[in-house]
């Protein structure tokens, strides 16, 4: 999926290409957090209504609506005749979705803005989207349960680039096909734009994609107090909204907070431990405790809470390091009952060490391995070239011999070269242009953040000016 945005805010233009790693630097004020939150708004607006009504009112030009009504009604036991087939190569059927959803979008870009943001003050020129390659092969079938002829079974199968099937169960009440068949093309369309942002679900309802804000520290301390004192009965409700809206206006924002920031306090608020962890998030939370933090945290009621290796006795995160209270929504992430696979993480680099950089990019690693789709942003270049590194040895044929060497593990590299980052640069009038940066793992040197070259080389220059001053 590439996000095309122009004119918003201070951004000139952005074509955002996601990877199942993408990177952002830049300088502050130069839009990193802007992009972040706005891509963070679209995918959440496909949850809202009137994105269903449009998957509804699609136009469907794909020869499948006869197809969809003789497999539902069909007792024949031979699957393999049911077939519905959309392949990633049949570009006029993904035109002509992605002609409709961006016609959408149009309409809609200011009410996105609005909803994320919270304000009437902030504009936008025009956001698109585009459609990849997004799989090799993808298969619908419709099948009808014999055994139970008032359910529908429904199973999408991503061939070749993604061993993954996902299965939905859709009941028909007095054989009402032509409503069947609608519920089945809305399956479609939605897993389809999905899938093309790296999200496994089939379904547009608590979609998993959370917003880390580069002030989570502060906010982690305070969240539970500020929610309380902003609700007037002192209760916490799942339909809480940012601003109101009374007689068909918006008042002013309620909370001073835009939503992406809200959903990661109510997100805070509501978490709760899974006891079913998986194998592959305790792996990465035992990284955690052993190379960063030097201790373990669990939730006790609503408060997180910090033992150190070293004592017998845990301590509430307000009473712990800045380091481990930076950790503690990625520790919730990976222990929640709620899975989250789709993660903005701004300013991953916050509070940390640069000893401590190093082993937060292993940790970034380790979580786009276990199937996370991260998109971070940093502005220390100690991250980006420890980020580079990894990449860049994952790549390499004797990469074997060079983790051994330069003390790293397997985890550590990187199972996908699907990986993608952005420069954002300030012109002279003010305005930033997101650039991508060519990557280079073929020659070794993976980014080149120029960026970072330039803030380098002047303070080498200066250096060696004052050193040849008596």
């Amino acid at each position: 999926m590439i996000i095309h945005i122009r004119n918003f805010g201070k951004i000139e233009s952005a074509d955002i290409d996601f990877g199942n790693l993408t990177i952002f630097v830049g300088e502050n004020n130069s839009g990193k957090t802007y992009i972040m939150q706005l891509i963070y708004g679209l995918i959440n607006f496909f949850s809202e209504k009137e994105f269903n009504d449009f998957l509804g009112n699609f136009r469907w030009k794909y020869n499948s609506e006869e197809i969809i009504r003789e497999i539902l009604e069909s007792n024949d036991e031979d699957i393999s005749k049911n077939i519905l087939e959309i392949k990633a190569d049949d570009r006029n059927f993904y035109n002509n979705f992605q002609n409709a959803l961006n016609d959408f979008i149009s309409r809609n870009k200011e009410k996105i803005v609005e909803k994320t943001f919270n304000t009437h003050n902030l504009s936008i020129g025009s956001l698109s989207i585009e459609f990849g390659k997004i799989v090799d092969d993808l298969t619908i079938q419709c099948t009808q349960n014999l055994k139970n002829t008032s359910k529908a079974k429904i199973s999408f199968h991503f061939n070749k680039s993604v061993n993954h099937t996902i299965t939905s169960i859709l009941f028909a009440q007095n054989n009402q096909y032509k409503s069947m068949n609608s519920i089945v093309k809305k399956s479609i369309l939605t897993i389809i734009l999905l899938m093309s942002f790296g999200i496994n679900q089939y379904q547009l309802t608590d979609l998993p994609i959370l917003y880390l804000p580069a002030s989570r520290s502060g906010l982690m301390l305070l969240y539970t107090n500020f929610l309380a004192e902003y609700n007037d009965d002192k209760t916490f409700q799942n339909d809480d909204v940012v601003y109101q809206v009374n007689d068909g206006q918006t008042s002013e924002n309620r909370y001073g907070l835009t939503e992406p920031i809200y959903d990661f306090l109510m997100f805070l608020l509501k978490h709760k431990t899974s006891e079913m962890i998986s194998d592959k998030d305790r792996e990465i939370i035992s990284f955690i405790n052993e190379n960063i933090i030097n201790g373990t945290m669990e939730k006790t009621g609503t408060t997180m809470r910090y033992k150190p290796a070293s004592s017998e006795h845990s301590l509430p995160i307000y009473l712990s390091s800045s380091l481990v209270s930076e950790l503690s929504p990625i520790y919730q992430i990976l222990s929640g009952i709620q899975k989250y696979t789709f993660i903005l993480y701004d300013e991953i680099e916050t509070c940390q060490h640069p000893t401590k950089q190093l082993q937060l990019a292993r940790l970034l690693v380790r979580m786009v391995n276990a199937g996370y789709r991260m998109v971070v942003s940093t502005h220390s270049d100690t991250m980006a070239a420890t980020i580079n590194n990894l990449i860049t040895i994952s790549f390499k044929e004797k990469k074997d011999e060079l983790m051994s060497k330069l003390g790293y593990e397997k985890e550590d590299m990187l199972e996908s070269a699907n990986v993608k980052a952005y420069q954002f640069i300030i012109g002279k009038d003010g305005k930033t242009k997101v650039e991508e940066v060519k990557s280079h793992f073929s020659v070794g040197v993976g980014f080149d953040f120029d960026i970072f070259n330039y803030a380098n080389d002047k303070i080498y220059q200066d250096a060696v000016e004052i050193a040849e001053v008596d």
